[in-house]
């Protein structure tokens, strides 16, 4: 109910969990809504929703989520959906996802895995292969040494 009685539609129909500036939280949290971390936050969080890592927002631990936007620091794991690294962002650690973006100046830093993603790497076949390759010696037979003058 509103101040004077009335309910307030708009209000009541927008839920969100925010750590304030000045908030440091330990421990889990669990929504079904959006969460946005202006402070800072160490554990295990899950939405729903979008979670959003505010510019001074700092983020560790273990996140799974819709949406993830990144203006803050993150450092952990973050499985996700959609992870959006804004220009002041910078993310730590490992990322696994169905869409990325990062803007011009965002930090990622660790590992990714694309969920669904079904094309492997055969970086480390082809390596091995030129590796062998490069560390072949090629004996000259027609340069002249000095020995033999």
């Amino acid at each position: 109910m509103g101040i004077f009685g009335k309910k307030n539609s708009k209000l009541s129909s927008y839920n969100a969990t925010i750590i304030a500036d000045d908030c440091n939280i330990v421990g889990g949290i669990t929504s079904q809504s959006d969460v946005v971390i202006n402070g800072k936050f160490e554990g295990v969080i899950s939405s729903n929703q979008t979670i959003t890592v505010g510019e001074k927002g700092e983020l560790y631990g273990e996140v799974k989520t819709d949406t993830i936007v990144i203006g803050g620091l993150v450092d952990g794991i973050i499985d996700a959906t959609m992870i959006h690294i804004l220009s002041t962002g910078k993310a730590v650690g490992q990322l696994i996802y169905s869409k990325i973006t990062i803007e011009e100046n965002g930090f990622f830093d660790g590992k990714t895995a694309v969920k669904g993603n079904s094309l492997q790497s055969r970086y480390t076949e082809i390596e091995n292969k030129y590796h062998n390759l490069i560390d072949t010696k090629i004996v000259h037979t027609d340069i002249p040494h000095e020995n033999h003058k």
